[in-house]
């Protein structure tokens, strides 16, 4: 009964010796998990800029459009479209790029380009913008 009983006792002491080894994380899991994390920090830090200056063309339209009417010529609406650029720094759009189309109600501010950004290597993203503003 000894015999087994120190059996029994090896083999509670394997398990709770096991258990207690296997409690945390390994230096290479840790470096799988900061690698993740490092490479959409990565991702963030190349997109970022992009977005930044889609949302300031996209206020730049709006804002030619609160201030025209679809009464105002074309020519008119590319000069103040070209003034909101240049204020804003835009580099990625010219004023040609921006569409004045007709639309139900009158006439609308229409623009869609691609940005291409070099991530790594041969490897980089394309991110494709499309806004329309109608004009009051």
């Amino acid at each position: 009964m000894t015999t087994q009983s120190n059996l029994s006792n090896k083999r509670m002491s394997r398990t709770y010796l096991n258990k207690q080894y296997q409690g945390g994380m390994t230096a290479a899991g840790w470096l799988i998990i900061m690698a993740i994390v490092l490479f959409f920090m990565y991702l963030a830090i190349k997109l970022v800029p992009a977005y930044m200056e889609y949302f300031s063309i996209k206020s730049s339209l709006k804002s030619v459009a609160e201030e025209s009417d679809s009464s105002t010529s074309k020519s008119d609406l590319k000069r103040y479209i070209s003034g909101r650029f240049s204020v804003n720094s835009i580099d990625i759009v010219e004023t040609d790029d921006v569409e004045i189309k007709d639309v139900t109600g009158g006439k609308a501010l229409y623009i869609e380009y691609e940005n291409r950004i070099a991530l790594f290597g041969n490897i980089s993203a394309l991110l494709e913008f499309k806004h329309e503003e109608p004009l009051n």
